[in-house]
């Protein structure tokens, strides 16, 4: 058994011997056998390295000449930005010196017109104080002509044909929106202050809408009354100017001529110093606005029919409708009216013309007739208004109980 172990060992080792040196000779077969594929490998290898390379040096040269090309646009772009900036730039520069330049102009005309305007402005003082000069000699009687600045006239409508109750009047109802001349002179001998009287009596004489009755217990007698006392206030005011020859005021109920007050003087410096003196003072609580007019006559202006209270337009006439004075001062104009109806009456006058819209009564029995029927319907509307009255206070007292 020892022996057969020892056999098995032999064998094997023999074996294993064998096998090495099979394996060996294989290996040096199998050596020689690679040694020409690798030799085979490597000239492929080789040959693909030269393809590689060739075509890395042509991938190479392909985007070298794209790189090129590129350069080549960058640069033009760049060259073509920087012409644009550089153009850019030399218009900045050309619209700066423009601009400078017209700053330069712009200033220089600004310092003319400032020096224009001293100058003017030196003018008008030098002319002021020449005017403040002339109008104090002429207010001092020292110089007979006044100012030649006051003699000038304002027309709000030059092309215009003149407004006719404006130039009777010196008054129209659409003011300076009517579509004709308003003549307003610079100085005149006639002051007007629009709407100075104020009183209850006219400025409620139309009846309202909310309060119809508010007329009803007021008589012409309290606002007569009332104007009284306001001649006597405002009258030694004006006089302390000069003499005045007329002074009239208006009881309209048109709202051009309601209150309207004009006072005419003797001389035309007493008419500039008192609307130098008077002019945007306060009475009663309100501003006083003069101006000076122009009427063609008193006769003219003042209604004809007014006076014995036969006018058929009433207080709401467009001529004037004036208060009596009390004791008929400064009542002259009466006497050119009387004039102007004796010159009316002569045969040669046509009776078609005629210088106011007056309508005439023929004889005393139409005026009695006239006066009749305007009494006759004062009462009814008195009396109807009475009764009205009354039925509301004992509609109220029922409506208490």
């Amino acid at each position: 058994m020892g022996k057969h172990k020892e056999w098995r060992k032999i064998v094997k080792k023999e074996r294993r011997k064998k096998n090495r040196v099979q394996k060996a000779v294989q290996r040096d077969s199998n050596l020689v056998n690679n040694q020409k594929d690798t030799e085979l490998w490597l000239e492929v290898q080789r040959r693909l390295e030269a393809y590689e390379y060739e075509q890395i040096e042509k991938s190479n040269i392909e985007e070298n000449r794209k790189w090129v090309e590129a350069e080549l646009v960058a640069i033009n772009h760049w060259n073509i930005v920087q012409l644009k900036k550089q153009q850019l730039k030399q218009l900045r520069l050309q619209k700066e010196a423009q601009r400078q330049l017209e700053y330069e102009l712009e200033r220089k005309r600004i310092k003319e017109e400032e020096d224009q305007l001293k100058k003017i402005e030196e003018e008008k003082k030098e002319r002021h104080l020449a005017f403040i000069t002339n109008l104090e000699c002429f207010l001092a009687g020292s110089s007979v002509d006044p100012p030649a600045e006051l003699l000038q006239s304002r027309h709000t409508k030059p092309l215009a044909e003149p407004c006719p109750f404006f130039k009777k009047t010196a008054c129209c109802r659409f003011g300076d929106n009517c579509s004709r001349n308003h003549e307003y002179p610079g100085i005149s001998k006639i002051l007007l202050a629009p709407n100075f009287f104020a009183h209850f009596g006219l400025s409620n004489v139309k009846p309202s809408e909310y309060d119809t009755d508010v007329m009803l217990e007021y008589e012409d007698s309290e606002t007569y009354r009332e104007f009284v006392e306001f001649f006597n206030d405002v009258t030694p005011e004006f006089e302390k100017f000069g003499k005045i020859i007329r002074f009239k005021v208006c009881n309209n109920y048109e709202k051009h001529l309601r209150g309207n007050t004009y006072i005419e003087y003797a001389e035309l410096q007493c008419a500039v110093a008192a609307y130098r003196a008077l002019h945007s003072r306060w009475y009663g609580g309100r501003q006083l606005t003069l101006q000076f007019c122009r009427l063609d006559s008193w006769s003219s202006a003042i209604c004809g029919l007014a006076s014995t209270n036969r006018c058929p337009k009433g207080l709401a006439c467009n001529f004037l409708h004036v208060f009596s004075n009390p004791g008929d001062k400064f009542e002259d104009f009466r006497s050119d009216r009387n004039k102007e109806l004796m010159a009316r009456a002569t045969p040669s006058r046509n009776w078609r013309w005629s210088e106011s819209p007056e309508r005439t009564i023929p004889n005393k029995r139409a005026e009695h007739i006239h006066r009749n029927h305007t009494e006759d319907y004062r009462k009814s509307y008195k009396d109807s208004s009475r009764s009205r009255r009354t039925s509301k206070k004992s509609s109220k007292k029922r409506h208490k109980k």
